[in-house]
């Protein structure tokens, strides 16, 4: 069985595309981490735009606020 610093290295080497895969199935892998929102989660951000408690963002401006 290859060690942890083999399966590290032979990480590094893949293409992006491969590694975002990796980690896609390494995450589905934990039963505690959430794959994304649930529908209670989707309905309240729904209201919260529908209400103006919230704005959205259009693309742009989210690049913006996260750095990129």
């Amino acid at each position: 069985m290859a060690t942890l610093f083999e399966v590290q290295k032979a990480a590094d080497e893949l293409s992006n595309e491969d590694r975002a895969g990796l980690v896609a199935h390494l995450l589905s892998s934990f039963s505690s981490c959430p794959l994304g929102p649930d529908d209670d989660e989707v309905d309240r951000r729904e209201a919260e735009l529908d209400s103006g408690q919230v704005t959205a963002l259009n693309h742009a401006e989210f690049l913006t606020a996260v750095g990129r």
